[in-house]
């Protein structure tokens, strides 16, 4: 343990372990009251004392608070409460270590409870360095992060090695070590925290949500709950991430230090973790809503079988809806919860209801939980073509938040270009007004780019707006038109299609976007459908509401007459929507898989169409404009062929 508990501390009282646990509990209640929207009560606790655990959650809080508002200046006050977080952590542990009278532990050797107060400041640290923009302060995060897991790598072992005495005879444990194996005799307090061993992993194919049971294995006391669920909180979140990670910058880095992903497992620590009633359990929760509605719920080829709602990794519909329901009612203020409950809503095709949700969700006192609620609920009047609530709402998206104004500014706009759309026939007055309101959002928007950077690159989607309207800028400017006239294909519609808001729409919300991806709603609509650029987006955002409407034979072949018959190297090019060719090929994988289900249809035969048109995409090599929102769906779809190929014998 000398790596990380040895060294001598300066003269200071000693920790007692009834008084420092009076402070974990305080701030875990703190925190809690700050899930439960009471932010006036929390920081008041917060603020209230010095110790490691106050310290803390101050950190924790600022962080969150960063995290949900994504402001530099949240990212900046944050950091520097994290390190002072992380110094005070660093100063208990050896404390812990040597007074006598501090919290002396069965399970993990002294100062843990410190030592995972440690790993957390250098977990939420690190984020928010990669989260500033500049790539000094990156890599300056990932040495933290590399830190921060080799520390829960140690204390999960140490688990590892104390469940072994517990389990039942002439049954393997469900988590075993990668290392070598050690000397029979060794404790679990033995010398475990190396930076050099290797991660743990899990060699059972059922991952039960209770593969042990806590008071047998006498994790009850309240320190010791707390180091257990929190270690498996920031272990399950890294391993999520690390599975998940696939900007090619990002993925290099994690290579280099040896890090890797497993979504399945990190699934599984994230579940155990939710079992308890404190901070690390609601974290937890958070985590894995999330998780399932928000990355899980971008995807389109998710498990079908009868065994899916078993599978942690991909959509236990089930657990999910219980789990939501078990917050719920311990924390009835919250409106984190109510925010998963509206994304819950939206994956169950009803808008309607996720919309009411969310606007009521928007008043929270808590400033950034109003903030993402507002967002959320931009996006979900957009699917549900509630055009007026849309524009109203990415305007206060403008206003509440700085992380993206080219991105509100370009929706604010495609909210009145398609309200325009329908008025010009009806009410030509008003159509004017819409019109030119449309105009002004659309040029607003372009030249507030690269205000937020990531890695000190311009934020994807802040490309792809410029690229579009600077496109359509030199299309009114050749053909001697309004820019209006120069718009072909809904903007709106498209990002309906980049955002995956198809998936959450019902019969009438998807019937309603075929209508509006008509031709007749363009001003010049044979010019239109000259333009291959036009008419292969057209062709994708058709597919994509067909196949949401089972009409699969259609999708097919609007893919295959106006996108799939051509070479892909011609749609690159100056100011092209270069992504429409390999996202036709994921619409036809997306086609075969829902295909494969049918009674008319050879099953094994669609899996491998499914698979071979994955493997194009795969293999596509040339970059293109936000590949990595593809290669995300990518990334959970070839997932869940391996487990469908497993599970079918293939």
């Amino acid at each position: 343990m000398s790596r990380w508990f040895g060294g001598a501390s300066k003269a200071q009282k000693p920790l007692i372990a009834s008084v420092e646990e009076a402070h974990l509990r305080q701030v875990q209640d703190a925190l809690l009251l700050l899930l439960n929207d009471d932010i006036v009560s929390a920081e008041k606790v917060l603020n209230s004392a010095d110790s490691s655990y106050h310290l803390g959650g101050q950190g924790i809080s600022k962080f969150i608070s960063s995290m949900l508002g994504a402001e530099s200046e949240l990212l900046k006050d944050a950091s520097k409460t994290i390190q002072e977080a992380e110094s005070r952590a660093w100063e208990d542990i050896k404390r812990a270590q040597k007074d006598s009278t501090a919290f002396r532990s069965r399970i993990y050797p002294p100062g843990t409870e410190y030592l995972l107060c440690y790993a957390v400041s250098l977990l939420t640290g690190a984020i928010c360095a990669v989260m500033s923009g500049s790539v000094v302060q990156a890599i300056s995060g990932f040495t933290k992060l590399r830190k921060a897991f080799l520390i829960l790598d140690g204390i999960m072992e140490i688990e590892v090695t104390y469940f072994e005495k517990y389990k039942p005879a002439g049954q393997s444990t469900s988590i075993k070590s990668e290392t070598t194996p050690r000397d029979n005799n060794s404790s679990a307090k033995a010398n475990v925290l190396d930076p050099n061993r290797a991660s743990i992993s899990i060699d059972s194919e059922s991952l039960e949500l209770s593969n042990y049971n806590l008071k047998i294995c006498e994790i009850t006391s309240y320190t010791d709950t707390f180091i257990h669920s929190g270690t498996r909180l920031c272990y399950g979140i890294l391993l999520v991430v690390f599975s998940m990670i696939e900007n090619p910058i990002f993925t290099k880095i994690l290579y280099l230090i040896g890090f890797k992903g497993d979504r399945k497992r990190g699934m599984l620590y994230l579940w155990q973790s939710s079992r308890f009633n404190n901070f690390n359990s609601a974290i937890a929760g958070i985590t894995i809503l999330m998780y399932y509605s928000g990355l899980i719920g971008f995807c389109d080829i998710l498990p079908t079988d009868d065994r899916a709602d078993e599978d942690l990794s991909a959509y236990p519909r089930t657990k999910i809806q219980n789990l939501l329901s078990e917050m719920r009612t311990q924390y009835p203020e919250s409106k984190f919860w109510r925010l998963e409950e509206a994304r819950l809503l939206a994956f169950n095709r009803n808008l309607t209801d996720a919309v009411k949700i969310l606007a009521e969700n928007s008043k929270s006192n808590f400033k950034q939980i109003s903030t993402i609620s507002t967002f959320e609920l931009a996006l979900s009047s957009m699917f549900h073509h509630n055009y007026e609530l849309m524009a109203k709402s990415w305007i206060q998206c403008e206003d509440q938040s700085s992380w993206s104004p080219t991105l509100y500014a370009y929706l604010t706009g495609a909210a009145y270009f398609e309200l325009y759309r329908e008025k010009k026939k009806k009410d030509p007055a008003i159509a004017k007004e819409l019109k030119q309101k449309a105009i002004t959002y659309f040029r607003k928007g372009p030249p507030l780019s690269g205000k937020q950077k990531l890695m000190s690159k311009q934020l994807p989607f802040d490309m792809y707006i410029v690229r579009k309207c600077q496109k359509w800028e030199e299309r009114a400017k050749a053909w001697n038109i309004d820019l209006t006239e120069a718009i072909g294909v809904s903007p709106l519609e498209e990002m309906i299609y980049l955002w995956s808001g198809s998936k959450k729409q019902n019969l009438d919300e998807l019937h309603k976007s075929l209508n509006v991806l008509s031709w007749d709603r363009t001003d010049l609509p044979e010019k239109h459908k000259s333009n291959l650029d036009e008419t292969a987006v057209h062709a994708v955002l058709m597919a994509c509401v067909y196949r949401n409407l089972e009409k699969y034979q259609e999708a097919r072949e609007i893919l295959q007459k106006n996108v799939l018959c051509h070479d892909k190297q011609i749609f690159k090019g100056h100011l092209k929507d270069d992504w429409t060719c390999a996202s036709a090929h994921y619409e036809m994988a997306c086609i075969a898989w829902q295909e494969k289900d049918l009674k008319d249809q050879d099953h094994k035969a669609k899996f491998l169409e499914c698979k071979e048109w994955l493997e194009k995409v795969q293999k596509w090599g040339d970059q293109f404009i936000l590949d990595t929102r593809l290669s995300m769906k990518m990334t959970t779809s070839m997932a869940t062929l391996k487990r469908h190929q497993k599970i079918m014998g293939f």
